[in-house]
């Protein structure tokens, strides 16, 4: 098997995931695959997209067939494959026409969504993202409208017709004649059902697409889902879509976000201010740390440490030694004893000067730093029994020719 069919096959079965997790929730199980759709599957993982595509439109076009809701969202995935995206768009409009409640509606709108960024039509992507209200419901049968104004308006005074434009001079003799202007592109209406509302998830793909050309109206959207959606998972994915720009305006609000968002957002943020990184990173991550909760303050601790220099390690070593909570104290020690690490003086000043609590975890992080030569020190003249007997425990497990030396000296 090939690494592309590989691939595709993996892309299968990530979709098909998606979309059994989607319509779990009292949702009746899937019939199994006909012949001919399982068939067309196999055409998708070789990239035989024609052949996928005759099968598909035979199993769209079978009123026997049990799934075809999915061999139409299939066929739109293959025509997109094989750059028929008028066709495809039309394939996803059928689907939502014929199947408006299947589970392959949503992935299906998020490839409307993919083919218009590709397209470079905006229009259809604000339409995804902000669609016109729905009009007002109608009248109520049997309650009388209310009752017209008792003056009557005034009456506009008559606007003058324009005169009508003369008609157009053909040009002299020789001269090429106008070109006359492009049709204005399609009603984006017309790519979607009427109503027409999307969940969030598809207004977070549709401003993601927009971002980098319309920023300034697209942030503060994404920052309003980040602080009040009710659905954490939807605020999270608007928080990476704004960590993933590089305007400044974008980190901004993610730092904002990071700072007064609810928890579970807060936390999202800090861990993308950490993955993506950047000059001032660690400032940032500090700057959120001061007014941080226990939980924000973890995770500000492993962002750093994903930083991983000089400057943040600095930022570490202060939290571990003026840290109250001993949660987030004993985090950024253990942080602090990453294998190779250059500041092995500072963590072994840190046992002597950390709270009794937290020395066995400073131990834990010397044994990660591989230093057998501070955990001999310790285990020769600790004083508390126990912390003695957890630097020899250390010792055996690293197993090294000094750490086994030792041991084999000082037999208990």
């Amino acid at each position: 098997m090939t690494i592309r069919k590989v691939r595709v096959g993996a892309v299968l079965a990530l979709i098909a995931a998606f979309v059994v997790a989607a319509g779990a929730s009292g949702a009746l199980a899937m019939a199994p695959d006909s012949k001919r759709l399982a068939r067309a599957k196999d055409f998708i993982a070789d990239e035989q997209w024609q052949r996928a595509i005759d099968e598909l439109k035979a199993a769209a076009a079978d009123t026997k067939e049990p799934n075809r809701d999915e061999a139409l969202f299939w066929l739109a995935h293959s025509e997109h494959q094989v750059r028929e995206l008028a066709a495809a768009v039309d394939t996803i409009a059928r689907l939502e026409r014929e199947f408006p409640t299947s589970r392959w509606v949503r992935p299906a709108r998020s490839l409307r969504v993919e083919i218009a960024q590709q397209l470079k039509r905006d229009d259809v992507l604000w339409y995804a993202a902000e669609p016109p209200l729905l009009p007002p419901p109608p009248p109520t049968p049997g309650v009388a409208p209310p009752a017209p104004p008792s003056a009557p308006t005034p009456r506009a005074p008559a606007v003058p017709r324009a005169p009508r434009p003369a008609a157009a001079t053909p040009p002299p003799p020789g001269l090429p004649a106008p070109v006359p202007p492009p049709p204005p592109p399609p009603d984006p209406a017309a790519w979607f059902p009427a109503p027409f509302e999307p969940d969030t998830d598809l207004r977070i793909q549709a401003l993601g697409s927009l971002l980098d050309t319309n920023p300034d109206r697209v942030i503060p959207l994404l920052k309003q889902i980040a602080l009040a959606s009710k659905d954490s998972s939807e605020a999270r994915r608007a928080v990476f879509v704004l960590a993933q720009s590089d305007r400044p305006e974008a980190r901004t609000t993610v730092v904002e976000v990071a700072r007064s968002g609810p928890e579970m957002v807060r936390i999202a943020a800090v861990r993308e201010l950490g993955r993506f990184g950047g000059a001032d990173a660690g400032p940032e991550l500090m700057e959120v740390y001061s007014t941080a909760t226990p939980r924000v303050k973890r995770e500000v601790v492993s962002s750093l440490a994903v930083l991983g220099n000089s400057a943040d390690n600095a930022a570490l070593f202060r939290i571990a030694r003026t840290e109250s909570d001993p949660q987030v104290r004993n985090v950024a020690i253990l942080t602090l004893g990453r294998p190779g690490t250059k500041d092995l003086p500072k963590l072994r000043a840190l046992y002597a000067s950390a709270p009794h609590d937290s020395r066995r975890t400073v131990l834990l992080a010397l044994a990660n730093a591989r230093d057998e030569d501070e955990l001999i020190r310790i285990a020769s003249t600790e004083g508390d029994p126990q912390l003695q007997q957890e630097a020899r425990r250390q010792l055996r497990l690293l197993a090294t020719p000094k750490a086994l030396k030792y041991l084999e000296e000082h037999r208990e």
